[in-house]
C-alpha cells in the first residue's frame, strides 16, 4: 500500500513539473477570444469602410446633377443608378437614394422644385415619399434669398457579412448640399411651353 502511495506521489510530482502540451493548453484557452478580436476587428472595418461608400455616394449625387444646366428624368435615372455603382461592393437594393431641387424665396423661404429617387414611380416629381422638407435641415448660410440648393441624400441599410450579432445590422445616412454650377436653377425638362420654351418640372412652384 505504501509503495503504491509513493508511486501516485511520484506520478503526480512528474505531471506537475511537466510542460508537454502547455501550449496546446494555452491556445485552447485563448483561440476563442483570439478568433472573437480578428472577426469583430474585419467586421468593423468593414462597417466603417461602407460608411465612407456612403459619403462619397452622397456627396457624387449631388456632384452629378450640379454640373447640368438642363437634365430629363432619364438623366437623373442615371446619375442615380452611376451613384449606385459607388457603393459597390455592398449592395444598395435595401436603400433609398435621392436628389431634389429646393427653391430659397425672397423671405428665405424653402420649397421643392423637384425630387428624384430610386425607389419612388415615376422617378421624378414635384413631390416625393422619400424627401420632405419637414425632415430637412437647411444650414442658415445656405438660405440665400432667389437662389436655389441641390440637395442629395443616401440612407444605406449595412448588412455584416459575418457575425452579425457582433456589428449591426445598421443604418447608414449621409446628406449633401451644391449650388448648381452652370445656371442659376437646373431646369428638369418635361417638355415644351406653348412658346416654345422648355418646360421646366415645378417650374411653376418655385
Amino acid at each position: 500500500m505504501i509503495g503504491i502511495l509513493a508511486r501516485t506521489r511520484r506520478f503526480a510530482g512528474r505531471l506537475a513539473r511537466s510542460t508537454r502540451a502547455l501550449g496546446a493548453v494555452e491556445f485552447a484557452l485563448t483561440a476563442p477570444f483570439l478568433i472573437l478580436m480578428y472577426v469583430g476587428s474585419y467586421q468593423l472595418m468593414d462597417a466603417i469602410s461602407a460608411y465612407r461608400k456612403v459619403t462619397i455616394t452622397a456627396r457624387s449625387l449631388a456632384d452629378l446633377a450640379t454640373l447640368n444646366e438642363t437634365t430629363t428624368q432619364d438623366k437623373m435615372q442615371a446619375i442615380l443608378n452611376a451613384a449606385r455603382q459607388v457603393m459597390t461592393p455592398y449592395s444598395t437594393a435595401d436603400s433609398s437614394l435621392a436628389i431634389a431641387q429646393i427653391a430659397i424665396d425672397h423671405d428665405d423661404n424653402a420649397s421643392l422644385v423637384w425630387a428624384c429617387t430610386n425607389t419612388d414611380s415615376p422617378v421624378c416629381s414635384t413631390s416625393s415619399s422619400a424627401i420632405k422638407l419637414s425632415d430637412i435641415t437647411i444650414p442658415a448660410d445656405l438660405k440665400n434669398p432667389d437662389t436655389y440648393l441641390i440637395y442629395s441624400r443616401i440612407i444605406f441599410h449595412y448588412k455584416p457579412t459575418v457575425a452579425g450579432t457582433l456589428i449591426g445590422p445598421l443604418t447608414f445616412s449621409d446628406d449633401i448640399f451644391m449650388n448648381p454650377r452652370q445656371s442659376p436653377s437646373i431646369c428638369l425638362n418635361i417638355g415644351t411651353n406653348p412658346d416654345g420654351s422648355t418646360k421646366c418640372m415645378g417650374q411653376e412652384e418655385s
